[in-house]
């Protein structure tokens, strides 16, 4: 049992409560927010800083085999940013890759308690729960992917949604995911045959059916079940000039599909940074005609309310790009030279993962342009509560730069000192240094708490400091009271960067940049309830499908309990 906890004088950011930067006192007992806590508490007076909810990353590639083999491909990474030994903590090393404890550890110091990993092959689930063991500090989440995997198609040809229902609950079941994402659908099984898929209305290879088909059934199927997380979609086309109109093309295919218990959103769209590349009117797509899709996106995001969205912003310097979408990651290789992986893995992604290291450049007209477009959507939208703040870490860049993310959109103070470092394209085709908005403190809240927990269906314990939520808190060592952030850029990276205060579950993790102790959080898991004769039906068809198709054994998928046990954390629908 913890001991109970009073963080007193706290100017409290809560937007899933309506707080904004009201002084009040937090109570703490047993892990949970409470109304009143034992005359024997712990006081502790944070003078009126800045308390936010504990940090939630929707979408952070933190654990599974790309990792692996980014670390392995990329032993230069290792020399950036040594953690030394301390007597809370591990060494470890990686800047653009942190090995698993310093992954815990960095995030602790910048407020962060909750992180989800948005791209899990299923087959390699084994291997990511013996992984997360290692990863101290953080409540953690898995998507699966669905997108390539031929059962997936089987059951969309033969228009048995009820089956596809029943292989999602299965696989959710085996390997203890949060929900169903989605990577160029049909695009990477194309990739086996040396073709990659663009729009979202060409034949897949093999099985007569299309990208369009494959979003829709799993949208649907997802809808039907209830998940709590709506389909984490990476479209077709990523990274090609002009690829928002494939994108938007790609939200009006479901736009029709009703959510679950009356939700708006049936979609969450990933890294739009790489998603919506505009073109120059009469333009191909080449990059010599790329210009911002920022505004573009903002437009239809304005008028169409069934998606949400993370920006996956690029931060200049060094990155590790990695994704299933295999036939994007070979583009990469081929433009840039740089060293290529191709990551397969039987039967979900028959044409491969890839990892390819990559470095942004402000000069670079691309990369200029790629940092712009997010920037300008996110600086022209009002409805912050669809809108995450990621870098899609590590393809971006590192998460350890989300301050200087923040910077760019509360300060154009700082967008101004960056738009002299950048290539001039960015003023000739964007809008961005046209753009005066600054996101307020409570915005950021929303966008870095608020909003991820609400998407992912965990508001009722995550990203807010409510009676009963998760007691994870974030202490900034700012006093709003006393300074204009907008107006001081380089205190916007110190306050983001290290916090004053970090508290999970009740507990102190980290005070001032410094590590206090380790705590082993929870994995949030799903356990879709359906009808036991369709369950049963599917596990049986399962069996013989992974005979007709796969090269290893049914019983390889689900992850023993005895891994799991521990540390799972199970809803059910």
């Amino acid at each position: 049992m913890k001991d109970d906890m009073i963080l007193k004088n706290a100017c409290v950011y809560d937007p899933l409560n309506g707080v904004d930067g009201e002084v009040i006192d937090i109570c703490i007992s047993e892990g949970k927010i409470v109304e009143k806590v034992s005359e024997s508490a712990q006081v502790i007076d944070v003078k009126k800083r800045a308390v936010l909810p504990g940090g939630v990353d929707m979408h952070a590639h933190i654990i599974g085999s790309k990792l692996g083999m980014g670390r392995m491909m990329c032993p230069e990474d290792h020399r950036n940013n040594p953690f030394f030994l301390s007597k809370h903590t591990r060494s470890g090393v990686g800047f653009t890759m942190p090995s698993s404890y310093i992954t815990g550890y960095l995030y602790s110091i910048m407020g962060y308690t909750t992180v989800v990993e948005p791209a899990l092959p299923a087959l390699k689930a084994l291997g990511a729960w013996e992984e997360l063991v290692d990863i101290p500090n953080l409540d953690l989440a898995m998507l699966p992917m669905f997108c390539n995997s031929v059962i997936t198609f089987h059951y969309i040809k033969e228009n048995d949604l009820d089956g596809l229902k029943g292989y999602i609950a299965w696989l959710l079941r085996s390997t203890g995911g949060w929900g169903v994402k989605i990577v160029n659908p049909g695009g990477t099984y194309a990739w086996a045959h040396g073709r990659n898929i663009r729009r979202i209305d060409t034949p897949v290879p093999d099985w007569d059916i299309t990208p369009r088909d494959i979003i829709r059934g799993l949208c649907q199927t997802v809808e039907e079940l209830g998940l709590p997380h709506t389909i984490h979609l990476h479209p077709n086309n990523l990274g090609r000039v002009g690829n928002v109109h494939t994108t938007i093309e790609t939200l009006d295919a479901i736009s029709d599909i009703k959510g679950f218990n009356g939700r708006e959103s049936v979609a969450h769209l990933a890294h739009m940074s790489f998603d919506c590349l505009g073109m120059l009117e009469d333009g191909v797509p080449e990059w010599k005609y790329v210009s911002s899709g920022g505004l573009t996106f903002a437009e239809y995001f304005k008028k169409n309310r069934h998606f949400t969205v993370d920006l996956g912003q690029i931060t200049f310097g060094p990155a590790t790009t990695m994704t299933g979408d295999g036939p994007f990651q070979f583009a990469l290789h081929k433009m840039t030279g740089e060293k290529w992986a191709n990551v397969s893995v039987d039967a979900e992604l028959p044409g491969g993962a890839g990892v390819v290291p990559y470095t942004y450049n402000p000069t670079s007209p691309a990369n200029a342009i790629q940092w712009a477009t997010p920037l300008e959507f996110a600086l022209s939208i009002d409805d912050v509560w669809r809108v995450v703040m990621t870098t899609d870490h590590p393809n971006g860049g590192p998460f350890t730069k989300y301050p200087l993310v923040l910077s760019w959109l509360m300060s154009k103070k700082q967008r101004d000192l960056w738009l002299d470092k950048v290539h001039p394209i960015v003023s000739e085709r964007s809008l961005l240094g046209e753009l005066d908005r600054e996101w307020s403190l409570y915005e950021v809240t929303i966008s870095t708490r608020a909003a991820p927990s609400k998407i992912l269906g965990l508001e009722q314990h995550k990203g807010h400091l409510g009676l009963g939520a998760a007691a994870d808190v974030c202490v900034l060592d700012y006093y709003p009271s006393k300074v204009n952030l907008a107006e001081n850029p380089d205190l916007i990276l110190r306050v983001f960067g290290e916090t004053f205060l970090t508290v999970k579950d009740g507990s102190i993790l980290s005070k001032k940049g410094k590590i206090k102790q380790t705590h082993h959080g929870r994995v949030w898991s799903i356990r879709p309830e359906i009808d036991s004769t369709l369950y049963e039906r599917v596990t049986e068809e399962l069996r013989d499908l992974f005979k007709r198709w796969y090269t290893h054994s049914f019983t390889n998928y689900p992850v023993p309990d005895r891994y799991r046990r521990e540390y799972e954390n199970v809803i059910s629908t």
